[in-house]
């Protein structure tokens, strides 16, 4: 209740400071904000080239990240530079995103502002959005702070009708804000430059983020390898998890890297069969989860098989690695590794 009150608070303030700002567009002038940076960083590597005014609101662990990229402004995603994030945001032509940002329920857009949403994952089983199961349907405040935030979207980039149909259904879009083209964030893959070079296959432990529980949830590497001899275990957690078992190297070196992906309801099952590698779901608390936040009946669908609710049946599936060879048609339908320069050629196509 008080989180709500303050989260109210805060949105009112910015409704106030946003009226102290005039609309002076500068059309080559492009705003990203920065939280996930393996979707970002292609797409201002690509806008530098362009010659585009280029402005990072970063989040703060991205902050000397942001400044290496040499773009003209990084800003700090922390709310005490409220008033420099929105007077870059007001004088933007574009800006880009890539996951929810309260602060743009307050902002009034200007007409010709484009705003695209890259998102942060190949596809989603889990619920979010308007769908998720944690949220209180019946507090009419609260669904229009959300839908607030999703309409000040004009665009949405995809790789797939799945995602599309689930964006519609979880963030209120329409048919016409969706752009097929794939993600910046997957091009990387096009040429597959990592490799295991350790000797032994690479098994890589990618669990999602549970956000309803402090109990952070790994696989015993010593009884994992015990089990599995042809194996090296590595575990990547959730970029929010501090843990002495994470490896630090980052998400995508690893899946290009492993032989092996175990994941329970990650988006990362979905990157990952592009590269064509067997995906095994250790699903041990499926029923708590779906509770929770709730999973999708694409879920369902692609794991019909490799699916381990103990332990002892994930050693037998990764001793076994087969191929899931259902989950890349359903999510990678528009995937052709060149999301980058589109996105680019449509901004310069929009600024025109």
């Amino acid at each position: 209740m008080i989180r709500n009150i303050v989260k109210q608070m805060y949105l009112t303030g910015i409704k106030v400071f946003d009226t102290c700002f005039k609309h002076n567009i500068n059309d080559n002038h492009v705003v990203v904000f920065m939280t996930f940076k393996e979707d970002i960083s292609p797409i201002i590597e690509a806008l530098k080239k362009e010659k585009f005014q280029i402005t990072i609101i970063a989040h703060p662990k991205w902050i000397e990240y942001a400044k290496s990229l040499n773009v003209d402004r990084v800003i700090n995603l922390r709310n005490k530079y409220v008033f420099q994030q929105l007077k870059a945001i007001k004088t933007s032509k574009t800006v880009i995103i890539d996951t929810y940002y309260l602060l743009l329920g307050s902002i009034s857009k200007h007409n010709n502002q484009t705003v695209i949403q890259t998102w942060h994952a190949a596809g989603a089983l889990k619920k979010f959005g308007l769908e998720d199961n944690s949220i209180d349907q019946s507090n009419e405040q609260l669904i229009n702070n959300y839908l607030s935030v999703y309409h000040f979207t004009d665009y949405y980039l995809v790789s797939s009708d799945i995602m599309k149909q689930i964006f519609i259904d979880s963030l209120d879009a329409k048919e016409d804000q969706i752009l097929p083209i794939g993600l910046p964030r997957l091009d990387k893959y096009a040429e597959h430059t990592q490799s295991n070079q350790t000797g032994k296959k690479i098994a890589l432990y990618v669990p999602t983020y549970r956000d309803y529980t402090n109990e952070i949830h790994t696989i015993d590497q010593k009884a994992f390898e015990q089990n599995c001899p042809e194996y090296n275990l590595i575990t990547k957690l959730h970029p929010s998890i501090n843990h002495s078992e994470s490896d630090s190297r980052d998400i995508q070196t690893l899946v290009e890297m492993a032989d092996v992906i175990i994941t329970d309801y990650s988006s990362l099952s979905i990157e990952a069969s592009i590269l064509d590698k067997p995906i095994i779901f250790y699903c041990y608390d499926e029923e708590k989860y779906n509770e929770m936040r709730g999973l999708n009946t694409y879920y369902y669908e692609m794991t019909k098989v490799n699916k381990a609710f103990n332990l002892d049946a994930l050693y037998n599936l990764v001793n076994e690695a087969e191929l899931n060879d259902q989950i890349k048609p359903m999510w990678h339908q528009y995937t052709t590794f060149n999301a980058t320069e589109k996105l680019i050629d449509f901004i310069k196509k929009e600024n025109n």
